[in-house]
């Protein structure tokens, strides 16, 4: 399967069975679509925990399994909420279906933006060491393709079985929300991919396709219409999403890609929320949807909240769809059922939460300080990869677009939402010394204080507000608010204003394009064009080490912090660490006893570090110098004495990447063996050592 052709299957994947569950529940086929990839990964959330409790491996049988008890509730739900109703008709088709147009110019928009992020992303990645292979070096990628991994192996996505992936020895209980990582291993298996390709491809292809859909929503969401002004603007939002280093770019290259794609559900999820007591029938799929966001990654739920508490505020208390009260309990009943059906996940996560909470790192800041850099979106890695960066125009532009929600539409809430996100980013770029300080920092503590993560729906905002002055602007120029008053007037305006609307996208959007081109492609190859953290030559040894059958039967080790269980995930050879970060199991464990004395296996009589490598079951030492962090120090007692030590061999050799079997593990035959083929295929350099296995 080729790439591009992995692509679009991955957006059929990921959409179809969403769309199906929310058609079938009621919604129509334009709203349906706009749930289709939360849908999906609510239901991917749910059934991955549900399976966990079972013996039963979550893969696409049960998955299937999951997805039509799905499809029969939400034909009961549709039945018993519907049997009465009938909606009523209108000039062109029934309104809000897919003969009401309101969706092609947005469609337009999405689709040009997905397929020009997805594209330049996979055109980009194939040209990189490996190619779809391509290993990350970063932080968090190594986590997320080994639980990729774990899921197609083992059969195990439960966000509370994490600990057994983690901390291979202890197995302490550990919550990770694993929706993201569930899907990919989902869309793996179904279209024949290894973990890191598969990765690799999903991570492309998920967020170039929700962040143009969500900015549009939050169009929709700021107007409250799908009128043409609005359409326009969803439609420009969308294209102008590629441009924002805060919203692609700069989350990719850190390596924040469940976060990435959380917060990319925001704005499609705020809109099915607050639409809901005008379309009741949604409720159920909306709920699905909003639970999405908790099994991806739950902090960025908090966008959501913030958004439509101050839509509920100012909006429909201001101007019910029906009533207050029913249109309070209609927003209200997905979010809760959603709650519910993540409760007893969240429930597992509370420890986890105090942890991430603690975590609090610095940020340069540019003029102004903390309001400046966050005003002018400048967070973590912005002016590293986008030099030119100038977002004066754009925010001039959002203002417009702010007095326009408000002038025109009566919406207040846009600006708050904004003023609000504002206020958190600041907050945690230099926190205020103050009450509201101390309430900000709750918010951004989950969200791990990170001004570069908080500042994403400063950015949507910023966008959206931008585009709905365009759309504004256009359907000024198109003499809009005068046609009205002729005849026919109104529908000449609007072919003017969508012939304008055209015009003005294709000046612009591609000059946007070329700006922000380099940029992004800086961005999204600097952490795959390196060997940082994995070389060629350690590549070479993990294939080497996949012909040791010994490897297959027990743990590999090594340093934590050295990438070298990047192997479990390229080639499924069981290691001992599964991440950079440090296994839970304390003091006077097997792995903190090994890990801190590994120059003592074989020393003299039988000691405490013998015993646990035989408690782990290691077989074999994978080094590859040099830790992932400047502050990190080498694992010197195994890079320097595993040359010297009586109770490890080394066996094979590549640059800098060495493999020390364990002498304990093996007969004096298999390490002779094991070097002589370590000979072959690696280098011969540094084995005229002692005489091999002496200590057998």
């Amino acid at each position: 399967m080729t790439t591009a052709v992995a692509a679009w299957f991955a957006v059929v994947f990921f959409a179809l069975p969403g769309f199906v569950v929310s058609l079938i529940s009621g919604m129509k086929a334009p709203a349906a679509a706009v749930a289709a990839i939360p849908v999906t990964f609510g239901l991917i959330g749910i059934s991955s925990w549900f399976w966990g409790l079972t013996r039963a491996p979550f893969n696409l049988w049960t998955f299937g399994v999951s997805a039509a008890l799905a499809l029969a509730v939400a034909a009961a739900w549709r039945y018993a909420l519907m049997r009465r109703s009938r909606l009523k008709g209108v000039v062109g088709g029934r309104k809000r279906s897919i003969a009401d147009l309101y969706w092609v110019i947005p469609a337009v928009g999405i689709g040009g933006s997905a397929y020009m992020a997805a594209g330049d992303k996979l055109r980009w990645l194939e040209r990189l060491p490996n190619g779809t292979y391509n290993i990350v070096q970063g932080w968090d990628v190594q986590w997320h393709a080994n639980l990729v991994r774990f899921i197609m192996d083992e059969g195990v996505a439960s966000a509370t079985r994490m600990g057994e992936l983690q901390n291979v020895e202890s197995r302490i209980d550990l919550f990770y929300p694993s929706a993201f990582h569930a899907g990919i291993a989902l869309f793996a298996e179904a279209a024949g991919l290894d973990p890191i390709p598969a990765l690799n491809i999903a991570a492309a292809v998920l967020p170039a396709v929700a962040l143009p859909l969500t900015l549009a929503c939050l169009v929709f969401a700021f107007l409250r219409s799908v009128g043409l002004t609005a359409q326009i603007g969803a439609a420009l939002a969308a294209l102008m999403g590629y441009a924002a280093p805060q919203l692609l770019w700069v989350p990719d290259y850190v390596g924040m890609w469940p976060y990435l794609f959380a917060v990319t559900l925001t704005g499609a999820v705020t809109w099915l929320l607050i639409t809901v007591p005008r379309r009741r029938a949604s409720a159920l799929p909306v709920a699905l949807a909003f639970v999405s966001i908790l099994c991806v990654h739950p902090s960025a739920v908090t966008i959501v909240m913030l958004a439509v508490a101050l839509y509920w505020l100012t909006s429909t208390l201001v101007a019910p769809e029906r009533s207050r009260l029913a249109d309070t309990l209609w927003i209200a009943l997905p979010a809760v059922a959603g709650v519910a059906m993540f409760l007893p996940q969240v429930l597992a996560g509370t420890a986890q939460a105090e942890e991430v909470a603690s975590w609090r790192p610095k940020e340069e800041l540019g003029a102004g300080g903390a309001w400046g850099t966050a005003f002018r979106m400048e967070t973590r890695h912005v002016i590293q990869f986008f030099p030119d960066y100038d977002p004066t125009v754009l925010l001039w532009l959002a203002g417009a677009g702010a007095l326009v929600c408000l002038l025109w539409r009566r919406q207040v809430w846009p600006a708050l939402f904004y003023a609000v996100s504002l206020a958190v980013t600041v907050n945690a770029l230099e926190p205020f010394d103050n009450t509201w300080g101390h309430m900000l920092a709750y918010v951004g503590n989950l969200h791990y204080s990170t001004g570069h993560r908080l500042v994403m729906p400063v950015a949507m905002a910023v966008t959206a507000g931008a585009a709905i002055a365009v759309a504004a602007g256009i359907r000024l120029v198109a003499a809009a608010p005068v046609a009205r008053r002729y005849a026919k007037g109104e529908r000449i305006s609007a072919v003017a204003s969508i012939v304008v609307a055209g015009v003005v996208a294709a000046a612009v959007i591609p000059m946007m394009r070329h700006q922000s081109e380099g940029g992004a492609e800086a961005a999204y190859s600097a952490p795959r064009d390196a060997d940082r953290m994995v070389s060629a030559d350690d590549l070479q040894a993990f294939d080497w080490l996949a012909t040791q059958p010994a490897a297959w039967e027990g743990l590999t080790a090594g340093d934590t912090a050295d990438g070298y269980s990047w192997m479990y995930a390229y080639n499924g050879v069981p290691t001992l660490n599964r991440h950079y970060l440090w296994p839970r199991g304390g003091r006077g464990s097997n792995t903190d006893i090994l890990n801190w004395n590994a120059d003592f296996i074989g020393e003299g009589e039988r000691n405490p570090v013998d015993e646990a490598v035989d408690n782990l079951d290691i077989k074999f030492f994978l080094l590859s110098p040099e830790p992932f962090w400047g502050h990190q120090y080498p694992r010197y007692e195994m890079l320097r004495d595993f040359w010297v030590s009586e109770g490890v061999t080394p066996v094979y050799r590549k640059g800098d990447t060495a493999v020390f079997a364990v002498n304990s593990q093996f007969s004096e035959e298999e390490l002779e063996a094991m070097v002589e083929d370590g000979q072959e295929h690696g280098s011969d350099e540094l084995f005229a050592l002692a005489e091999v296995g002496a200590t057998q």
